[in-house]
């Protein structure tokens, strides 16, 4: 059997020279497989389920996805381990680094900090951070080496948004999420094969994963493939004159902010922060939408960013995943 360490692919993903200019339907599209306000927990939705969503036909939704994926401004899908199930949590940090010029130096860094996920860079010095922790301690020091990384003092954690899974894996399972981690869509027979299980039980152990939320989907965009620009919006929200709670005052905010600009490709709520990343055809329009956000009633504060790119870094989710499947042998 081929060692499992020489399955792993590279990060690296050479692009096309075509630039891509998302539409709304692509938008809507890309929305509903991250909805709005929490991950896509069903990592194997058909495009029918999608397309009656969106309101159109699941052809269109197939080609769309396969023409963004063609052209790059999608680099793939992957499959993500839920936190709690390696015995972690999900946390963010958003901050500056201190040195623009050493950004790129930074960020190198930061990719071999165990737990980081995904790192977000905007245009200038802006960060956020995803990364798996321990609890506790274990957490408050991995957020002070994030830091002492950057050379920064001034920075915002958010806390899990994530509900909690307490599913005990099988052998089994953690055989097919190592089968599908890279391809969630991954043809069933494939997955029974890598797995050495038969199918049907392949099929039972992904719907039990998906209903216990075992993972979820995130979609890999690449921002440099397309034309226009992208505003990362951090919102702190209280709670307004007709809210009961500053959790009410975070949903009430994004439903007005969906509504308002249909291109919002991604939001995720805590209970009284709001993130969401919206597309528009350039920067003056992202300004006119920051100044209209800061007015929002329940809105506290607000800054945002432009995107400039999203870094994944697999190599200890991998890891983790490849401890327990190792133990199986």
């Amino acid at each position: 059997m081929r060692a499992i360490s020489d399955m792993r692919r590279s990060n690296d993903v050479r692009f096309p020279n075509r630039m891509h200019r998302p539409d709304t339907i692509d938008l809507r599209i890309m929305k509903e497989i991250g909805t709005p306000q929490s991950m896509q927990w069903n990592i194997r939705e058909s495009y029918a389920s999608i397309a009656k969503r969106v309101g159109v036909d699941e052809e269109t939704v197939r080609k769309r996805i396969k023409r963004q994926e063609k052209l790059g401004a999608i680099q793939g899908w992957r499959a993500v381990i839920h936190p709690n199930l390696v015995g972690c949590v999900d946390a963010y940090v958003d901050l500056e680094v201190n040195n623009a010029d050493r950004k790129e130096e930074i960020i190198s860094q930061l990719k071999l900090v165990e737990g980081v996920i995904v790192i977000t860079s905007f245009e200038g010095k802006g960060l956020f951070v995803m990364f798996y922790s321990e609890p506790g301690e274990a957490l408050s020091r991995k957020v002070q080496l994030i830091c002492s990384i950057c050379g920064t003092r001034n920075f915002t954690t958010l806390n899990s948004y994530l509900p909690r899974s307490d599913l005990k894996l099988s052998v089994t399972d953690w055989k097919i999420i190592w089968a599908i981690k890279d391809d969630p869509r991954k043809n069933l027979s494939e997955i029974a094969k890598e797995a050495r299980v038969a199918t049907r039980t392949v099929n039972r152990r992904l719907t039990l994963l998906t209903e216990r939320r075992a993972f979820f989907l995130m979609g890999l965009p690449n921002f440099r493939q397309l034309v226009g620009t992208t505003g990362n919006f951090l919102i702190f929200c209280s709670g307004g004159k007709n809210s009961s709670s500053s959790s009410y005052s975070s949903s009430s905010t994004a439903r007005s902010i969906v509504s308002r600009f249909e291109n919002t490709a991604f939001a995720a709520v805590t209970q009284s922060v709001l993130m969401c990343n919206i597309f528009f055809h350039n920067l003056s329009e992202a300004e006119q939408a920051y100044e209209w956000i800061k007015r929002l009633e329940g809105v506290a504060k607000a800054r945002m960013r432009i995107m400039k790119d999203l870094i994944f870094i697999w190599d200890w989710l991998d890891d983790q995943i490849e401890k327990r499947f190792s133990q199986a042998q």
